[in-house]
């Protein structure tokens, strides 16, 4: 079994996803033949940093190509959770810098010591 196929296992697994989230994902993941070429894939990097810390408190890499299936899935949590802070996050903009595979800064928030970093390299 892939090291893709894993993963999603593992989420719904820890329940990060629903099993029809699982299922879309091993369905779109058959699809796309499993991985892009060797050296062309991009990254959707997310960090957050609290209280002026170097390292980061999460610490999130996905490649663009999942990062498109994963989308639709995550889309409202992160809205949600972001909207509980007080930042109002236009995910659609986010979701045409994906489309574009660009390497770029999508967000950059600071908020006193805590730091909010999305961007594709």
């Amino acid at each position: 079994m892939s090291d893709e196929k894993m993963r999603i296992l593992k989420l719904l697994e820890d329940k990060k996803i629903s099993s029809a989230e699982a299922m879309a994902l091993l369905e779109a993941l058959d699809k796309s033949g499993g991985a892009a070429a060797p050296g062309s894939a991009r990254v959707l990097r997310i960090r957050v940093y609290e209280g002026g810390a170097k390292e980061p408190k999460v610490n999130v890499n996905v490649p663009l190509g999942w990062a498109k299936f994963m989308a639709p899935f995550i889309e409202g949590k992160i809205k949600a959770k972001l909207a509980d802070k007080g930042y109002n996050v236009d995910l659609a903009k986010i979701q045409e810098a994906i489309e574009a595979q660009e390497p770029m800064k999508i967000v950059d928030v600071q908020d006193g010591n805590d730091k909010v970093e999305i961007y594709i390299e």
